[in-house]
């Protein structure tokens, strides 16, 4: 009888800020009992973060997620959405590796944190902290950022649409500093736009509306900063400092960052990981479409695995299939047809 590991070779791809709403109440709670050894760490690790949180006289993360009815201006408030996130993926983790090889882990923006607790390149204190830090510093930047998207109706490249907001983007800009804005991430076919609240509002004019299925773009994403430019020096240079002694270790998987670059569990440098964490990774444009490139072509998955909560990654995840032509996929229908982006 053969011992061969037939479980599908996945990539698995952590969400970011936005990911946790209203049908994911509860999930937390429900995930930590239904695998109650596995997560055993992790429930230790959620005990701390809400001590923490009732000391400063905050509501708890266990209270949050178990909470009757879900309360936008509560739980979409980046101190609390930030940490509900990476509880809600990390406790999915034993689940997934049952069902899958995971092979590598990346990101989006927010989720770069959980990546690198999901890889075990942090412990899930570790990454309890970070998130939570980091959550904390963001309001050290002043600004916004705006979703908007370059795709048509079968999910691919529209060429009018990304010289469209190239335009609005040098436009803006050009109207002097009060007016900076810059691309926050790559988002497959979407693209995260961030600025100062002047240049923000002018972006918002200036950028084309288009229809996307039950959404027109572009539009404000509540409460978000403008992560991943240089309005977040501040951000930066704090975290370089409060998280200086963060204790990061080599991955025990891969783990491809927001360049597209790849940290193996054999050669992966712990110090110059959390230096592009605290730095880099704050200031400059995250590529999740480089991350999902470099999963296609240096892994050749079975699946992209878009861990919970939420589904926010999938469509982001199929634009960059569909423009890599990876496995013969071309356009939106083949892509649903094929399975290979899940969000189980």
């Amino acid at each position: 009888m053969s011992d061969r590991d037939t479980r599908p070779i996945a990539v698995l791809l952590c969400p970011g800020r936005g990911s946790y709403g209203k049908n994911e109440l509860g999930c937390i709670g429900r995930l930590l009992a239904a695998d109650p050894v596995r997560n055993a760490a992790l429930r230790d690790a959620l005990a701390e973060a809400d001590a923490i949180r009732a000391r400063d006289g905050r509501p708890t993360l266990s209270e949050l997620d178990a909470a009757p009815a879900f309360r936008p201006g509560v739980h979409l408030d980046g101190k609390n959405a930030a940490e509900l996130i990476y509880f809600a993926t990390m406790a999915q983790l034993g689940i997934l590796h049952e069902r899958y090889r995971i092979v590598a882990v990346l990101g989006n923006s927010l989720g770069w944190y959980t990546a690198l607790a999901a890889a075990g390149a942090v412990d899930p204190a570790a990454g309890a902290l970070l998130v939570r830090t980091m959550a904390r510093l963001q309001d050290l930047a002043k600004g916004g950022q705006i979703l908007t998207t370059a795709v048509d109706a079968a999910w691919r490249s529209d060429p009018v649409s990304v010289a469209a907001i190239d335009a609005a983007l040098h436009d803006v800009a050009a109207r002097g500093p009060d007016h900076f804005v810059a691309r926050s991430i790559r988002l497959g076919g979407h693209e995260v736009l961030a600025g100062t609240e002047t240049g923000v509002s002018a972006l918002l004019a200036a950028l084309p509306k288009v229809s996307g299925g039950e959404r027109e773009f572009p539009f404000r994403l509540a409460g978000h900063g403008p992560f991943h430019t240089s309005l977040c020096t501040d951000v930066a240079a704090t975290a370089q400092h409060e998280l200086a002694e963060l204790p990061v270790t080599m991955p025990g998987v891969h783990l491809i960052d927001g360049k597209g670059d790849v940290h193996s569990p054999w050669s992966a440098d712990p110090d110059e990981l959390l230096d592009y964490t605290t730095g880099e990774q704050v200031l400059c444009t995250f590529d999740f479409s480089a991350a999902v490139r470099t999963a296609l072509r240096e892994f050749n998955p079975d699946v992209l695995l878009c861990a919970g909560p939420g589904t926010s990654l999938r469509a982001p995840a199929g634009h960059i299939v569909i423009r890599e032509g990876y496995r013969g996929i071309e356009d939106r229908e083949a892509l649903f047809a094929s399975g290979l982006v899940r969000v189980d």
